[in-house]
């Protein structure tokens, strides 16, 4: 991989790391402040056990994702952005599902919006982990 295509991975790490420890403090710290976002709660009871282990779980996400910023392995970094892509798809999917729900609760626009920034949740890692395959006329080894 290129030191700029390094450098955008590493970037993108970072950013996802950032983004998945932020927002899991915040659960963490206020549950039902982040559930009474409208495209949250979608008109849904408020689960705090639900919301406490999504807290969690973004916030132990960051973990992987911050070391394959650090450490920058192939094996390591391409398993990180796999496993976000298809988190952040199956996420998407389920939002797909649930708009006119959203729509509901919140608006057609408020509902688009947030597809789009999971859509570009999806796009970005699939976009990054493309990036960490060297060039392929070299011999395995040497491109890792």
């Amino acid at each position: 991989m290129s030191d700029a295509k390094a450098a955008w991975v590493r970037a993108g790490l970072i950013f996802f790391a950032l983004v998945s420890a932020v927002l899991g403090l915040s659960i963490l710290i206020s549950p039902r402040g982040f559930f009474s976002w409208s495209w949250v709660n979608m008109g849904m009871g408020y689960n705090p056990h639900l919301m406490l282990d999504y807290g969690a779980m973004n916030l132990a996400a960051a973990i992987p994702l911050g070391g394959a910023a650090v450490v920058m392995s192939p094996a390591f970094t391409r398993t990180v952005l796999t496993s976000y892509a298809v988190w952040s798809t199956a996420h998407f999917l389920i939002h797909v599902h649930l708009r006119s729900h959203a729509v509901a609760h919140t608006s057609a626009a408020e509902a688009n919006l947030l597809l789009g920034v999971l859509g570009i949740g999806v796009v970005v890692p699939i976009a990054l982990l493309l990036l960490t395959f060297g060039h392929p006329t070299l011999p395995r080894r040497q491109r890792e």
